[in-house]
């Protein structure tokens, strides 16, 4: 008797595990994942006041929570740790989606958001957003009694596009009378002109997904955090795993959070080589789409020569293979630090580029 062959659960389908980029020995700056500028070295000498017993014991996070609450002036319960803003993500689509439910978002956008949405076993819905003002009419149609979960990121990964404080409420209020959630992604808002969390946690059905892997520098430490009512933040915890993030990673994220504002520096060195590489970008031909992130999304006639001529030199910048329509993009972190934005802009007067 021959056994029945071992399968995965269907909702899996061709779905393969995330692959990040392949590091080698050529690459002296890393362009291509937008993490932030490093935390400052100081921060890591907290690590020698931490106990072996602190270490033998599960992690407490509720401390860390606390603290972002107060920052925010909402109740501790409304605040969820999670192992970074992809932990957070995944609990709001385990949370609010069922087989069979759809979740509407945009594209390009970023690519774990439907994935998870998938393996929740929902359909995803997408309208298009590559460039120029949000599709705000399209969009508010597409949200009907089907639809269980809206998602929007903004900005946007990987355009560095956003979308204006007004149409979020809006999106949410229409959100709200489909018996939807909206979940908004913020992992880069700290380089973005305006913030809207102060409109946005005051309603109901918002779920805002914040990190510290990217304006707060420390990607290593996977710790980020959901913000929503309480009742929506109870769910979040019971889809989610009892201890999340680790105790060494928890006192560090709480020595960058009462540290932020020693950030803002850096912040806006980012935002100004931002301008600086966009304008570089134009002046060579590129088609640049203006960001207010930490990377700026710019197209090629040949991305593809591009990137590997990038590499040659040293740097690696993301390039997108999946479709989508940004086959011709390629996607390059801002650097803080003017020797990395030097050395960024000689290799690419070296090459050219055109659009």
């Amino acid at each position: 008797m021959i056994a029945n062959e071992i399968q995965p659960a269907r909702r899996l389908g061709d779905l393969r595990p995330y692959a990040p980029p392949v590091r080698d020995d050529r690459i002296t700056l890393a362009l291509d994942n937008n993490e932030g500028a490093p935390v400052d070295a100081s921060l890591l000498s907290l690590l020698r006041d931490l106990s072996p017993e602190q270490i033998a014991r599960y992690p407490d996070q509720s401390a860390l929570e606390t603290q972002i609450a107060n920052g925010l002036g909402i109740g501790h319960r409304r605040v969820v740790i999670t192992n970074g803003g992809d932990d957070a993500i995944d609990r709001v689509c385990r949370a609010m989606l069922s087989p069979g439910d759809a979740m509407l978002t945009h594209g390009p956008g970023f690519v774990m958001i439907p994935r998870w949405a998938q393996l929740a076993g929902a359909c995803v819905r997408s309208v298009d957003w590559l460039s120029g003002d949000f599709p705000l009419s399209p969009f508010m149609d597409a949200i009907d009694e089907s639809v269980r979960l809206v998602v929007v990121v903004s900005p946007c990964n990987p355009t560095g596009l956003v979308v204006g404080t007004d149409q979020l409420i809006r999106i949410a209020a229409r959100a709200r009378e489909a018996g939807a959630v909206l979940m908004l992604d913020q992992a880069y808002v700290e380089f973005a002109d305006e913030d809207p969390i102060d409109e946005l946690i005051c309603m109901e059905n918002v779920v805002v997904v914040r990190t510290f892997s990217k304006a707060m520098g420390g990607a290593g430490l996977r710790v980020g955090y959901a913000i929503a009512m309480e009742r929506i933040a109870t769910w979040l915890r019971t889809v989610g795993g009892p201890y999340p993030v680790s105790t060494p990673s928890l006192l560090l994220a709480a020595a960058c959070y009462e540290r932020r504002t020693e950030r803002e520096e850096i912040i806006a060195q980012t935002r100004a080589n931002r301008t600086v590489m966009e304008n570089q970008l134009r002046s060579l031909g590129a088609g640049v789409i203006s960001s207010q992130s930490n990377f700026v999304l710019a197209r090629f006639d040949d991305a593809a020569q591009t990137h590997a001529r990038l590499l040659e030199q040293g740097i690696s910048v993301r390039r997108f293979l999946s479709g989508g329509g940004i086959e011709n993009y390629l996607r390059i972190t801002v650097p803080a630090e003017q020797p990395q934005l030097a050395q960024f802009l000689t290799a690419l007067g070296t090459i050219g580029a055109s659009s």
